[in-house]
C-alpha cells in the first residue's frame, strides 16, 4: 500500500501524525484536541502530561487544523465522521506508514524527539525547545534534543575558527 493510498483512506489520521511532526506535542495532546483549545496560531491545551500548557503552531500546523470541519455539537477536533466518535488511537495507522516508509524501529513517540532534534539542529536554545515541548525541567529536553555528529563537528569548527582570529588580533 502506498502511503498516498492510506492518507486518502485515513485523511484525519493523517492530519494527526503531520501535527505531531509539526507541532512535537505529545500524542494524547494532539489525539485529544477540543476545538475551545484552538487560538488562532495556538493550542491552549488543557489536559497536557505537566498541566495546562500553550503549544505554538507554525503556519503549516495552522493551515492543516484551519482545513478541518467543525461539527456542531462536537467540540473534537478529531472526530470520526461515520461514528461520530473521537479519534483517540492512531496506532494501527501508524503501523501502515511506518511499514510504507521502510520505519520498522520508529516509535510514534519519535516523532516528538525529531521535532526537538530539528529545533537543536537549527541552533534553537534548550530553553526554547523545552517551551515548546512543553516540558517544565531543561535535563528532559536535553535528552529529546539530538544532533548528529556533523552539528557538532560544525559548531566546533565554527568556535575554533573565531578563537583562531581572535588569537590573530593579538599578535
Amino acid at each position: 500500500m502506498r502511503f498516498d493510498a492510506v492518507r486518502k483512506n485515513y485523511p484525519l489520521h493523517s492530519v494527526i501524525i503531520y501535527l505531531l511532526i509539526l507541532t512535537g506535542c505529545r500524542k494524547s495532546e494532539i489525539t485529544g484536541l477540543r476545538w475551545p483549545e484552538v487560538k488562532g496560531r495556538r493550542l491552549v491545551l488543557t489536559d497536557s502530561k505537566t498541566g495546562p500548557r500553550t503549544a505554538w503552531l507554525g503556519e503549516q500546523a495552522h493551515m492543516l487544523l484551519s482545513c478541518l470541519p467543525r461539527r456542531k455539537g462536537h467540540p473534537e477536533v478529531f472526530l470520526n465522521p461515520k461514528t461520530r466518535k473521537p479519534i483517540r488511537s492512531v496506532g494501527s495507522f501508524w503501523v501502515k506508514i511506518k511499514e510504507e516508509a521502510d520505519l520498522p524501529g520508529v516509535r510514534l513517540h519519535d516523532l516528538r524527539h525529531s521535532f526537538a532534534s530539528h529545533a537543536a539542529a537549527r541552533s534553537e536554545t534548550l530553553p526554547i525547545i523545552g517551551k515548546l515541548l512543553g516540558h517544565t525541567h531543561i535535563t528532559t529536553t536535553s535528552r529529546y534534543a539530538h544532533l548528529d555528529d556533523g552539528q557538532v563537528v560544525e559548531a566546533s569548527q565554527r568556535i575554533g575558527d573565531l578563537l583562531e582570529e581572535a588569537l590573530a588580533g593579538c599578535k
